[in-house]
């Protein structure tokens, strides 16, 4: 491994000053940033953050007022990394089913607690107390590290990450990391797309006294479409050699992550989520119009076209009419398992964690997928719990921030570099 010794000292510093990444990460969750109220309050906090240590940054309102942050620090002229993140947070739920405040951001000896702590507060802070170790110890990068916070990644990512990867705040990238959460066990190099359609079917309206003799329920063809739709996971791509490993780990990871023996196929299979259907008046006549909302997860070696195919037939098979409309298509996207990016945080990230550290497909999808439709080459590796995801008494482990800020310091010593390492080597030492 390179420049081992002076990343001894960077893990050396991380230990040495843990308190203060443990305090951010708390920092973040402790501010209930689901509206806009609170995001509000989490950018400020992240503006006198960066203000403390003079990093230069830019709010942008681009879309509807959604707030993204984008910041650097470095020189022009050597390698430019990026680090993403987002500070939105899904709804606590029902609070009376926590076991305690969702935004309480407590600190106990192996965890912090609360909404957002895998989801992805805790990653985020790990890219902000890398940036303040930065300046603090006077460490001179070769290159110019990139933060984009953004506020939208819960919806979509359309008014965060998409809008800055559309308007140029990446086109001089030759990496991004986003710290979104990862399992215990791998980093992620690929993800699915996703699709959001709407579905239309049409009736003739009778009494629904006679509906079994004349007249057609609208509603009654949507259940004859959406009993077939399930066929879309039947759909199979074509992928290489080296892909189709990474997708037999990738089936490894999520049954371990999950604690189930059935999900596998959810890494390279249509996923088919009816999320609304609506159609009728209530009254005693039939439905005319019936509609359907559904949401699909496509693995990235399955094309719009194939997804789009298979549809139709199945409607033809169903016999009724109904009407298609696509609401979104974001494909999905990967990073070559062989680039120097994956190469490098695998590497890291094994060295400080003492284990195998595997490289996977995401069953899910996330931000990453914009800088990649770039052409950068982009991984997600962050901490998490995944079982407290979006669900009650969400929590990450201490030991698993401190790795991945550990991880992410190596990987940008490596990436960009910095000047004089000996002489930062021999400084640093001194501090701790």
């Amino acid at each position: 491994m390179k420049n081992l010794e002076f990343k001894q000292k960077l893990w050396a510093l991380v230990d040495g000053h843990k308190d203060e990444l443990l305090s951010i990460c708390s920092d973040l969750i402790r501010i209930p940033s689901v509206d806009p109220e609170g995001i509000e309050k989490i950018v400020d906090y992240v503006g006198r953050f960066f203000d403390g240590l003079g990093i230069s940054y830019e709010v942008l309102r681009p879309v509807d007022d959604t707030p993204c942050i984008v910041a650097q620090m470095g020189v022009d002229g050597g390698p430019v990394g990026i680090f993403n993140g987002h500070n939105d947070v899904v709804e606590t739920g029902d609070v009376s089913r926590w076991d305690y405040d969702p935004f309480c951001g407590t600190i106990t000896d192996t965890q912090i607690l609360g909404r957002g702590a895998s989801d992805m507060k805790c990653g985020v802070g790990v890219f902000l107390f890398i940036a303040k170790m930065i300046v603090e110890n006077h460490l001179q990068l070769k290159g110019k590290l990139k933060f984009h916070i953004v506020h939208d990644e819960e919806k979509g990512g359309e008014k965060g990450s998409l809008w800055l990867t559309e308007h140029g705040y990446a086109d001089d990238a030759d990496f991004c990391i986003v710290t979104e959460p990862t399992s215990y066990n791998n980093i992620e190099i690929g993800q699915k797309g996703s699709a959001r359609l709407r579905l239309r079917t049409y009736g003739k309206p009778v009494n629904g006294t006679i509906i079994n003799y004349v007249g057609e329920s609208a509603v009654h063809n949507m259940i004859k479409v959406l009993s077939k739709i399930n066929g879309l996971s039947e759909l199979e791509g074509t992928v290489t050699e080296a892909e189709a490993a990474v997708i037999a780990d990738s089936k490894y990871i999520i049954c371990k992550a999950m604690e189930l023996t059935d999900v596998g196929p959810a890494i390279d299979h249509v996923n088919v989520n009816i999320s609304n259907v609506t159609g009728g008046s209530g009254s005693t006549m039939t439905a005319e119009v019936c509609e359907a909302t559904v949401g699909l997860g496509v693995p990235f070696m399955i094309s719009r076209a194939q997804v789009h195919e298979k549809l139709m037939t199945m409607i033809r098979e169903a016999g009724v009419r109904c009407d298609v409309e696509y609401l979104r298509w974001k494909d999905g996207a990967r990073t070559d398992i062989n680039s120097e990016l994956v190469q490098t945080v695998l590497e890291n990230c094994e060295y400080v964690r003492e284990r195998r550290i595997w490289p996977s497909y995401q069953w899910a999808t996330s931000d990453a997928k914009y800088y990649r439709y770039l052409g950068i080459p982009a991984i997600q590796y962050g901490p998490s719990n995944n079982r407290g995801i979006h669900s009650y008494n969400e929590n990450v482990e201490i030991m698993d921030i401190v790795n991945c800020a550990k991880t992410h310091f190596a990987v940008v010593a490596d990436l960009i570099g910095f000047e004089n390492d000996s002489d930062h080597s021999a400084r640093i030492g001194g501090h701790l």
